[in-house]
C-alpha cells in the first residue's frame, strides 16, 4: 500500500474494495479502469526494461495474526512466503495469503480467503495472482497472469477473459506486500508519503501511506522496535477519522508487519502478529 506489504490480505480487501485508500477528486476518485484491450494489442506492446531492485538475504517466513474485533477473536490470518515458480527463466517468491473467521464470528459469517502472488526476485512486480474468496454466501475465484514487459494484465474469472494495459510494475495485492519490505524504509523521513498503484478487479487504485516514527509494540509474538505508518483513508463510511488507521512494521532488515489498530466508526479491529517462522532458503539468488 502504500504500505500495502503490512496488512495481511483478508483485511487490505476489504478496505480497497471499500474504497478506502482512495482520495476523493473530482476526476476519479483516486481509482481508474484501465482501458480494455485485444489479445494481438496486448501481444504488439512494446517491450518494458524489467527493473531491479536491490534484496536482503533470502528466507522462506510464516507469519501468523490474530484478527481481534474489539475484545473477541473474531478469525486468523497467514502470510507465507516460499520459492516459486519461474517466469521465462526469472525466479520468482510464492507469496500466499490467507484469512478465516473463527469462533462465535465463525457461525455467523464463515470466511475462507486465499490470496497468491508469484513475485519477480529481482524485480518485486507479480508475474501471477490468484485470489478465491469464501465469504458467508459470496464466492469468487479469480486469475491474473501479468505481462511486465508490455505492461498489461489477463485477468480470467468465470464469467470472461480480458486484457487490459497497465501503468508500468503495478502490483496485486499481495506482491504490493512484499515489494512494500523491499523499499529504503529507513531512509525515508518521518512524513514522507509512500505510493504504490495496486490492480484489483479491473480497475488501478493508488494506495498511499505517511511514515509517523517509531516506537516498541508489544503483542503475542513479542516485543518488536517499529516503524509506524498511517494509510492515507477516506473519512465516513468506515472510519470517523483520517488518522484511524496506524501500521507497525519491524524497524529492522526484516519488515515484519507487526501490528495493525483501526477504529471504526462501529468498534475497532486489531490485527496482532502471534508466531514468527523462518529461514534462509538455500541456494537462492542474491
Amino acid at each position: 500500500m502504500p504500505l500495502t506489504n503490512v496488512l495481511p490480505p483478508v483485511l487490505l480487501g476489504l478496505l480497497l474494495s471499500a474504497g478506502a485508500f482512495t482520495q476523493d477528486t473530482p476526476s476519479n476518485n483516486g481509482r481508474w479502469t484501465p482501458p480494455e484491450i485485444t489479445l494481438d494489442s496486448a501481444l504488439s506492446r512494446p517491450v518494458l526494461a524489467l527493473r531491479h531492485i536491490p534484496q536482503p538475504a533470502a528466507r522462506t517466513e510464516d507469519l501468523r495474526y490474530a484478527v481481534r474485533y474489539g475484545f473477541l477473536q473474531a478469525g486468523e490470518a497467514n502470510l507465507r512466503t516460499e520459492p516459486g515458480p519461474e517466469y521465462g527463466g526469472r525466479p520468482t517468491w510464492r507469496v500466499v495469503g490467507t484469512g478465516r473467521s473463527t469462533g462465535a464470528f465463525d457461525w455467523v459469517f464463515k470466511v475462507r480467503d486465499h490470496y497468491e502472488s508469484h513475485v519477480d526476485f529481482e524485480g518485486g512486480f507479480p508475474h501471477f495472482f490468484h485470489r478465491s474468496i469464501r465469504e458467508g454466501g459470496y464466492r469468487l475465484e479469480r486469475t491474473v497472469q501479468f505481462d511486465p514487459e508490455r505492461r498489461t494484465a489477463r485477468t480470467e474469472d468465470r464469467d470472461r477473459i480480458r486484457h487490459q494495459a497497465l501503468p508500468a510494475f503495478c502490483q496485486d495485492l499481495v506482491s504490493a506486500f512484499h515489494y512494500a519490505r523491499q523499499l529504503p524504509l529507513d531512509q525515508l523521513p518521518d512524513g514522507a508519503l509512500i505510493e504504490m498503484p495496486i490492480f484489483l478487479d479491473g480497475k488501478v487504485h493508488t494506495v498511499r501511506a505517511r511514515k509517523m516514527g517509531s516506537e516498541a509494540v508489544d503483542v503475542a509474538a513479542g516485543t518488536f522496535d517499529c516503524w509506524s505508518f498511517k494509510p492515507v483513508v477516506m473519512s465516513g463510511r468506515i472510519w470517523a477519522s483520517e488518522d484511524d488507521l496506524t501500521v507497525y512494521v519491524s524497524r529492522d532488515a526484516r519488515r515484519i508487519p507487526v501490528l495493525v489498530k483501526s477504529d471504526l466508526v462501529v468498534g475497532s479491529i486489531r490485527l496482532e502478529l502471534t508466531e514468527v517462522g523462518e529461514t534462509p532458503t538455500a541456494g537462492s539468488k542474491q
